[in-house]
């Protein structure tokens, strides 16, 4: 057999698409560690690679049935459930490749990397308000949540805008024209007595539209304002009906990119900068960045990188750590998250919860700040906290309300596992959740997602009276006997059972119903973890794991857009550049933002 492993990279993969080459051989890596189980036809759950990749993509792809399996055994690849733990175990990098091999037979449809038109989502729409006319707002009353997919709530193919939607942020731009024309200083921003609007609107629509406007969006803006004056209207109801046609036009709703007129693929300078600054502050450009785009600076890696630091160090990562981190790792839960006040009714109080979301949120801002490794994340030596959080984990104490950082004499808090805000967001109210708490871990923390649950999958019950029935340990074991249930229980619950010794609140408990808490988790491969810091070093020996977790989560919510097998090789390319800057929160970001994925509209690179 061909020894495919030896080819470059960027051969190896056109070697797997042309199909033909293969014959009836798999790629060599998929070969030994799958071929021993996965040929003939006697082939296990009758997954037989070879024939897969001998038809290659073409054949495949009108196959549902076979799309679907490549799917599965691509999540098992992902979550270590194959191959079986008594057979040869691959790499974490061999254990890519084996999926990136899988992924070059699932088909990619040609605008599949493209993304979606898309809304400003509520957030994006009041730091744009912000950014632009220097009011703050606050869209709460006025504009509904936004719907999430994927964990995120701005991609393209759900932040869409509705007749009912429209109206709302019709209604919106209303208040916002009455505020800034209250303000000498926000009026300013377009509306002078010693200059015609035909002067000041083209500035203020090029930022606004976030790209110079056409001639045709000033002339009649302009005419609007014109004819409601000659009409008697008073003055200040035509300068609101002008920045009205300005706020809730699809200019401004909306994020377009269209490409360069004669390289459509690629962004334009000011599409970029609008990718930047959305990604990294959740606002429109600022001055320096629209000066960039302007003169064609930003297409420099360099210079692209140098706004982005820029960008974060304005405001010191708040926006990007309340926006990107509070949705990846579901911190905005927690704030309306809660604990059965008849069980923890001594200490749940209505400064927790905030407390819990500004640590965690505290703790990305300084990974970012300070460039420490994104691994901070899963375990650090130090956490932030103020009198409230410091007494409720025992912490050395601190006075005020103001938080500070706070070193920790133990690994048991470092890091995400140990905070309230992961720990009440997968809990149920009135019980601790191994099940919850094992979900999130691989949900957010290792790509490796279990599958939904089948439709006829049991529910184990929350009451007082199933609580009393025994053990959670117990309850959950009579579950996984189902064979239906067992095969993802058993990769969520030995990852979220070390974490038992953390009550619904975050406290330390070393009993639970009067017996000594149990946290041991036998992971599928016979690895047995007992308690909080035996997961910590689990799950740092799967660092390349939370890496590519990352990676994709970052994707997802600077593009918009959900990946798709052809992005999988750049996916690849980008976690190993981290690992090569020591897994830095700087590598990482320059790996993102300089990947074609993250600068083209259509990154041809990768296809």
């Amino acid at each position: 057999m061909l020894a495919v492993r030896s080819l470059p990279r960027s051969l190896w993969m056109l070697w797997c698409l042309s199909g033909a080459s293969l014959c009836a051989q798999t790629p060599a890596l998929v070969e030994r560690f799958c071929g021993k189980c996965h040929t003939g036809t006697d082939a296990e759950e009758g997954l037989e690679f070879a024939p897969w990749f001998a038809a290659g993509l073409g054949s495949l792809q009108q196959d549902e049935k076979a799309q679907e399996r490549l799917s599965l055994v691509q999540h098992r690849l992902r979550s270590r459930t194959m191959p079986p733990d008594e057979a040869e175990q691959p790499t974490a990098a061999e254990r890519s490749e084996i999926a990136a091999a899988f992924a070059t037979l699932q088909p990619v449809a040609p605008d599949a990397q493209v993304t979606t038109l898309r809304r400003l989502t509520r957030a994006q729409y009041e730091h744009t308000i912000r950014e632009l006319t220097g009011i703050v707002w606050s869209g709460k009353d006025l504009l509904p949540d936004d719907a999430r997919t994927y964990g995120f709530d701005n991609l393209g193919d759900t932040a869409n805008v509705t007749p009912l939607l429209f109206e709302k942020y019709f209604a919106a731009a209303a208040t916002i024209a009455t505020a800034m024309l209250a303000d000498d200083v926000a009026r300013a921003r377009l509306f002078s007595d010693d200059a015609p609007l035909a002067t000041t609107l083209p500035p203020f629509l090029a930022r606004a539209f976030r790209r110079e406007p056409a001639a045709e969006e000033v002339t009649s803006r302009v005419a609007l304002f014109e004819k409601l004056t000659q009409q008697g209207l008073d003055q200040n109801l035509a300068r609101s009906a002008v920045l009205q046609s300005i706020l809730a036009s699809p200019a401004f709703l909306l994020r377009e990119e269209r490409g360069q007129p004669s390289a459509p693929a690629r962004l334009t300078p000011h599409e970029l900068a609008v990718r930047l600054s959305y990604a990294l502050s959740c606002s429109m450009p600022d001055e320096e960045l629209f000066a960039a785009a302007q003169s064609g600076e930003l297409a420099v890696p360099a210079t692209l990188l140098a706004h982005a630091k820029r960008l974060l160090t304005k405001d010191d990562a708040r926006a990007f750590a309340e926006d990107f981190a509070g949705q990846w790792l579901r911190l905005r839960d927690v704030l309306a998250a809660n604990a059965d006040f008849r069980l923890y009714g001594q200490i749940w109080n209505g400064g927790l919860r905030p407390a819990f979301y500004e640590e965690a949120l505290l703790l990305v801002q300084a990974m970012v700040r300070d460039n420490l490794s994104i691994h901070v994340l899963l375990d650090a030596d130090f956490t932030y906290a103020n009198a409230t959080l410091s007494k409720h984990y025992g912490l050395p104490e601190v006075q005020g309300d103001t938080f500070q950082r706070v070193a920790l004499p133990d690994r048991r808090r470092g890091g995400l596992l140990g905070m309230g805000a992961m720990l009440l967001v997968a809990s149920y109210p009135m019980r601790t959740s191994p099940v919850l708490r094992g979900r999130w871990i691989l949900d957010q923390l290792l790509d490796a997602p279990p599958p939904p649950p089948p439709a006829n999958a049991g529910v184990l019950a929350n009451d007082e009276k199933a609580i009393a029935s025994g053990t959670l340990r117990e309850r959950l074991e009579r579950h996984r006997r189902d064979k239906s249930c067992a095969s993802c229980h058993n990769q969520m619950d030995p990852l979220g059972f070390p974490l038992e010794h953390y009550d619904v609140l975050g406290q330390w408990r070393e009993q639970l119903s009067g017996k000594p808490v149990d946290a041991r988790g036998l992971l599928v491969d016979g690895t047995v973890l007992d308690g909080p810091i035996a997961l910590k070093d689990a799950l740092l020996l799967r660092k390349d794991d939370f890496t590519r977790a990352m990676t994709k989560k970052l994707l997802l919510y600077t593009l918009g857009r959900p990946l798709v097998p052809a992005d999988d090789a750049e996916i690849a390319r980008i976690g190993a550049a981290v690992a090569a800057g020591e897994y830095r929160f700087h590598a990482l970001l320059a790996a993102v933002l300089t990947s074609p994925l993250f600068t083209q509209r259509m990154p041809e690179a990768t296809r």
